[in-house]
């Protein structure tokens, strides 16, 4: 096990966190997932909500000096909301790569920035005491040594990253906020295909997955997909692991629950496993 590619996942909910507890087993905190990559000493972390904030107390537990990089899918406050709770950007033997694609001409900085203004929160990022690099990561591919990251826009509310992280041959794919169509036409046409040809053969999908078909028809264009149409858009890909995320606040663990028993009886004809994933859950690769 410890040989292997690591995924944990601190935050499976969208929309906004849920302490209720009928929602518990699958957990109520919102996005963030860290991947660990053996003989890799900086960590690598997806998303920023308010799952970053246990993340951030287990690595701020060891006392040791922390490096990483962090990438931020879009700054809707489920996927930024735990970041002014991050304790090791308080402490400055850190250092961390903050990144973030434009919203319209603004850069990464200048949205955390104004997140962290006073007028939402009592501390600025310039106070923050770690060395903190804030990068818009505009659209290309970048490597790094142990691994390379790249993304597409999603279909969502404001422009979002589709992550494409790729690690010794192992490809990982977070999308946690994205709308593929329940009807595929010629103006969204271009989009499905470009989305197919970006996930297909994937180690790891972990896409968005907040409705079912019957609530997602009477939410068209809220930026969000429902696990039925996933599937079958995914389903002939060859992707080896379905993970199913940012679930919506009001499914609770039986809803959820009766969707993964409906996975389950589909999901061998396609997929390794395919799964409604929970907070806490660690996934490893290549296994």
């Amino acid at each position: 096990m410890e040989s292997n590619i690591k995924i944990k996942l601190w935050g499976v909910r969208g929309s906004t966190p849920c302490a209720n507890p009928e929602n518990m087993r699958y957990g109520g905190n919102t996005s963030c997932i860290q991947i660990s990559v053996p003989g890799m000493d900086e960590f690598l972390i997806a998303d920023c909500g308010t799952g970053f904030r246990n993340l951030g107390n287990e690595l701020d537990s060891n006392g040791k000096s922390l490096m990483g990089k962090i990438f931020i899918t879009h700054p809707h406050w489920d996927h930024l909301q735990g970041f002014p709770f991050f304790k090791p950007f308080y402490d400055s033997k850190n250092c961390f790569e903050v990144y973030m694609p434009p919203q319209d001409g603004v850069g990464c900085k200048e949205i955390l920035q104004g997140h962290l203004s006073n007028t939402f929160f009592p501390v600025s990022i310039d106070m923050l005491e770690s060395e903190l690099d804030c990068i818009t990561f505009e659209k290309a591919k970048l490597d790094f040594a142990e691994y390379s990251v790249e993304f597409m826009w999603a279909n969502h509310t404001v422009p979002t990253a589709i992550y494409k992280f790729t690690i010794n041959g192992i490809v990982i794919i977070f999308a946690p906020d994205n709308e593929l169509p329940i009807n595929i036409d010629s103006d969204n046409k271009a989009f499905v295909d470009e989305f197919r040809a970006f996930v297909k053969g994937a180690n790891v999908l972990i896409h968005d997955a907040q409705f079912t078909k019957e609530q997602h028809e009477q939410r068209l264009g809220w930026g969000h997909s429902n696990w039925e149409t996933v599937i079958d858009l995914t389903k002939d890909l060859g992707i080896r692991r379905l993970c199913l995320t940012h679930h919506d606040p009001d499914h609770s663990d039986d809803t959820l629950d009766r969707i993964n028993s409906k996975i389950a009886s589909i999901k061998s004809s396609f997929y390794e496993e395919a799964t409604v994933i929970q907070e806490g859950q660690e996934l490893y690769l290549p296994n």
